[in-house]
């Protein structure tokens, strides 16, 4: 690499103090709006002024920056996100044991990983997107809950569960409290302000995708959900907090079992669990194309329809909170069989966001989401690649759909969210008044507005 002149290095040097400096001077005046809260089925800042997301994926954030020389990276994806009306970044905030951990072992954590952490905090305040942080994983990457396990029994206590030990073990529980306390309570080194005062940050997500095989009737993870999201808010009394559901349903009261891919259980009641004290907004994922592997289109489509539908009604009926479609995407990978075309991934998002725009539009309570997953042109990022990723400057028309969508978001932002609330109830019951109202698997269309190539959207 050739030598930069003294004075471009210079020159550098200062754009990087006035942007660190403009950082601060932002974060600790609380900016635009302020920190997000919840009012019935939407999101409010500045009082009860409405505002949607349009967000992204993007796990590996804190991992490129813990290396300085590879920030340009996370600077270039807020940048490329914010132009396309990004608002919301979902992203990790563990790293539990392995290669590149943030915490090497229970208490123990490595500077350089959190000042990588601090470094898309303060990046995703300066291009104007919201984090949502998630606090730890329940598949083996990056850890998760099998590793906060092996660290119990490499201590000597005697888990007998396996990985589902992590939401009973007492030990296994005051490890992870541990970790929200960290992490929560971080100075940022960049801006001076701790995360848990951060405006940048929307929420705080429990776990990636929580499933219980030890308990499939949801009652394990449901106990685990009502400590752990009060113990949260005791730390941070400020921000959001979600559990990080995939959206899947139990046996409880108000559950639809039969929607689930295949029928099955996944030890988790998305009623129920999002009913707990300190829980203050639902989710949900979408990847009909893997949950029902094998199955045709239509197969697939039906599903998305059913899937979609019914946790929107779900929630309006008995959670009454806001409700994100956190991860949706479709896997590309042809080769490994089953999977779709671009073409056929343009289509699907077409369908998710449109139908997030309709319930956005009408007041209901699905009012944003975040592809699954934001990657760029970049050395190093291969590897990264899992067959749903999105490199927006390469897949120019699924920028385009994901743009248009942002755009059509924006302008439903700084509304009066009681006229939203009277004007849902008044949509709802004309639409429930104009249907047949049968079981959770019953699809109502409205054809005056249609999704993305024609397909007539969920209302």
């Amino acid at each position: 690499m050739a030598r930069r002149p003294r004075a471009a290095g210079l020159a550098i040097n200062l754009v990087f103090m006035v942007v660190v400096l403009l950082a601060v001077v932002a974060a600790a005046a609380g900016g635009g709006g302020g920190m997000v809260r919840v009012d019935g089925t939407q999101f409010v800042v500045d009082g009860s002024k409405t505002i949607y997301f349009s967000g992204f994926n993007a796990y590996w954030l804190m991992m490129m920056a813990s290396d300085p020389a590879r920030r340009g990276a996370v600077v270039t994806a807020f940048r490329q996100a914010s132009a396309r009306g990004l608002n919301l970044a979902r992203t990790w905030a563990f790293s539990d044991g392995g290669d590149q951990p943030l915490q090497s072992s229970p208490g123990v954590y490595e500077e350089a990983m959190f000042q990588g952490l601090d470094f898309v905090v303060a990046e995703a305040r300066r291009h104007g997107v919201y984090l949502l942080l998630c606090l730890t994983n329940n598949f083996d990457d990056f850890g998760g809950k099998r590793q906060y396990v092996r660290w119990a029994m490499d201590a000597g206590h005697n888990l007998a569960a396996g990985p589902d030990d992590f939401f009973n073990s007492t030990v296994v529980k005051g490890y992870y409290k541990n970790h929200v306390k960290t992490v929560l309570t971080r100075v940022n080194t960049l801006t001076g302000v701790a995360y848990k005062d951060d405006p940048t940050i929307l929420a705080w997500e429990l776990m990636n995708e929580p499933r219980c095989d030890a308990d499939p009737t949801g009652a394990m993870v449901q106990a685990w959900v009502e400590e752990m999201a009060p113990y949260v808010k005791g730390v941070d009394g400020k921000h959001l907090v979600t559990v990080g559901l995939e959206g899947f349903y139990g046996d409880g009261e108000h559950e639809s079992k039969e929607l689930n891919p295949w029928g099955i259980y996944y030890g988790t009641n998305y009623i129920a669990t999002h009913q707990a004290t300190g829980i203050d907004f639902a989710t949900i994922h979408l990847y009909p194309n893997v949950w029902l592997w094998g199955s045709t289109a239509d197969e697939q489509t039906s599903f998305f329809r059913n899937w979609t539908r019914s946790h929107v009604d779900a929630t309006a009926a008995y959670l009454g909170k806001p409700l994100l479609v956190t991860e949706y995407g479709k896997f590309l990978w042809e080769r490994e069989g089953g999977g779709a075309t671009n073409t056929q991934r343009n289509y699907f998002l077409g369908m998710v966001l449109d139908a997030i725009y309709a319930s956005a539009s009408n007041g209901e309570p699905l009012v944003g989401g975040a592809f699954w997953q934001l990657l760029l042109i970049d050395d190093g990022m291969d590897d990264l690649r899992d067959g749903y990723e999105i490199i927006l400057p390469e897949d120019t028309l699924a920028a385009s759909i994901i743009g248009n969508h942002s755009e059509q978001l924006a302008s439903l932002n700084g509304q009066d969210a009681e006229a939203l609330r009277r004007r849902a109830s008044s949509h709802r019951k004309t639409r429930l008044g104009s249907s047949v109202s049968g079981g959770a698997g019953d699809t109502v269309l409205d054809l005056p507005r249609l999704l993305f190539c024609l397909l007539p959207c969920i209302l």
